[in-house]
């Protein structure tokens, strides 16, 4: 009874010792008569009590199935998932050795929120997607995708290493045919030397690599994945795609390959200078044909129309695509685009929440403007205006962007992308974004009447209203995970532009932003108001 009094203590620790004593007195004590029996209950509760002492807690970051979390907001959150919290859409500060990023999985903060870790542990210059890093504090991290247009520490490193790899062939090559030539010999007479002036020296030419050693430099510089899309392998994929929001499609950045070396991007021979010549290209890549083939159209109607307006340019449209990716030959359709650098809402989050000012601000409300009105005079209504939507093009500039408080740079390259929700006019959506819907539409759909909403032009009016005002104030008009179309539908709300710094863009926004949609300007209105006449840009396309 001793022994079995002690084996139930609390303490876990010397549960070893505990079992050794019992079998002790089993076995040398003649006045204490232990049955097989008892013991074997003993040592079950002992192992059992033990097990329980190194079970996990809950605190230990596995919640089950069944589980549920809960906000601040008494919002339900999924549950989470072993393993750190995930980082999505990320970018390395490399001043300060933090990472920022849309955040999930986190045992306190709700998912969507944008966090900035503290200082990185780890080796900056391994920095990579699908990689856990930790900070100095402990905590780890999972990363996910990086934000559209950062860079990556990894890649860039390696791509460093590939260029030093480069010149020091180049300079050894250079070595061996100095080494060649042989020095002369000949001494000219002393009256017939004549003093001569030198030549100056030729410039180094990089030493061209091997096919085998080209088609390595190639891979490590582009990011090449190896799956090829296209007739022939026309079209090289590259880095990590990007989901479009809700949909089937996967966005890639690509390269038109050499067609006298396969798996080379056309123009690189693998020198520094030739990297620049090479040409990139996003491809979009879907199963559903019937949207794509409807974005297809949709880039020719609009781009033929009276107004091109500012989309990126169409270059191909292949269906039932060619590839080396046995998932995608013959599944997907592809649609081949001119290629940007970022977009304005990773624009906008690389300036932690700082908005667009002066001339940034108007070139980027000018060509929005002037997307809506090649989409209108097509007879066409956009649906889907939102800040994703809009791409730079040709200035790989985000630093020195995001720098630009006074917006003084410009934004001259801001395009149009994306398409395929775009329907013609007094037809039905087959698409829409809540925060970019107007109250009309949204009485609609809390009514389960969406697919019947008749589309006018004004709908794209409102949404242009609602980007114009994440531009000039730095964040949406709405917040995330709030239920927007309760909200636009409410009997009291009403909306307050009061914190757009510029009066005229107040004005313009306010009159897009109209509750009664026949108030509303028309795209005509939108690029005659005074905020663009006075501005000394011409708003219109032609």
């Amino acid at each position: 009874l001793i022994a079995l009094y002690w084996c139930l203590l609390p303490s876990t620790s010397c549960s070893v010792k505990k079992l050794c004593y019992v079998r002790d007195c089993k076995k040398n004590s003649n006045n204490m008569r232990v049955s097989e029996a008892v013991l074997t209950a003993v040592i079950s509760v002992v192992c059992i009590h033990s097990a329980a002492a190194f079970a996990p807690t809950p605190a230990a970051g596995i919640i089950s199935s069944s589980s549920r979390r809960q906000d601040s907001s008494n919002l339900f959150c999924p549950p989470l998932q072993a393993g750190p919290p995930i980082i999505n859409s990320w970018r390395y500060d490399s001043s300060k050795g933090v990472i920022s990023g849309v955040v999930s999985n986190h045992p306190t903060i709700s998912d969507g929120e944008q966090i900035t870790t503290s200082p990185i542990k780890s080796d900056p210059s391994a920095i990579n997607e699908n990689l856990v890093v930790q900070t100095k504090s402990g905590s780890k991290y999972k990363l996910s995708n990086a934000a559209w247009g950062a860079s990556i520490p990894a890649v860039v490193e390696a791509q460093k290493k590939a260029k030093e790899v480069a010149a020091a062939a180049n300079k050894k090559a250079q070595k061996q045919q100095t080494s060649r030539k042989a020095p002369s010999r000949q001494i000219q007479p002393a009256a017939a030397a004549v003093a001569v002036k030198p030549k100056p020296a030729a410039k180094p030419v990089e030493q061209k690599p091997a096919p085998a050693q080209l088609l390595k430099l190639a891979k490590s510089t582009f990011s090449l994945t190896g799956t090829t899309v296209g007739r022939n392998g026309k079209y090289l994929l590259a880095g990590k795609p990007q989901q479009s929001s809700g949909r089937q499609a996967q966005i890639w950045e690509a390269y038109e390959s050499d067609p006298n070396q396969p798996g080379v991007p056309s123009g690189y021979d693998g020198t520094n200078a030739s990297i620049s010549k090479v040409k990139r290209v996003t491809i979009k890549l879907s199963p559903d044909i019937d949207r794509m083939r409807l974005e297809d159209s949709n880039y020719n109607r609009v781009q033929s129309g009276l107004f091109s307006g500012r989309f990126v340019n169409k270059i191909e449209y292949i269906p039932g695509v060619p590839s080396s990716d046995r998932k995608v030959d013959g599944q997907c359709t592809a649609l081949v685009i001119e290629a940007g650098e970022y977009d304005l809402k990773a624009l906008l989050s690389a300036r932690k929440g700082m908005p667009l000012r002066g001339r940034a601000l108007r070139d980027a409300a000018a060509s929005a403007g002037q997307c809506i009105q090649a989409v209108h005079s097509s007879n066409l209504v956009w649906t889907d205006l939102k800040t994703e939507n809009f791409i730079v093009i040709g200035n790989n500039n985000l630093n020195e962007e995001v720098n630009d408080m006074e917006g003084k740079m410009g934004l001259p390259g801001v395009k149009g992308i994306d398409l395929e929700s775009v329907i013609p006019v007094r037809n039905n959506p087959i698409d829409y974004t809540p925060e970019a819907a107007p109250p009309e539409f949204a009485r609609a759909l809390l009514a389960g009447e969406a697919r019947e909403f008749v589309l006018d032009y004004s709908y794209d009016m409102w949404s242009l209203g609602m980007m114009l005002y994440e531009l000039s104030t730095g964040s949406p008009y709405f917040k995330k995970g709030s239920n927007v179309a309760k909200t636009v539908c409410s009997d009291n709300f009403t909306v307050d532009v009061s914190s757009v710094p510029d009066a005229k863009l107040r004005d313009l926004i306010e009159n897009c932003l109209s509750l009664d949609p026949r108030k509303r300007p028309d795209i005509t209105g939108f690029l005659l108001h005074p905020y663009f006449i006075t501005t000394g840009i011409g708003p219109f396309s032609f």
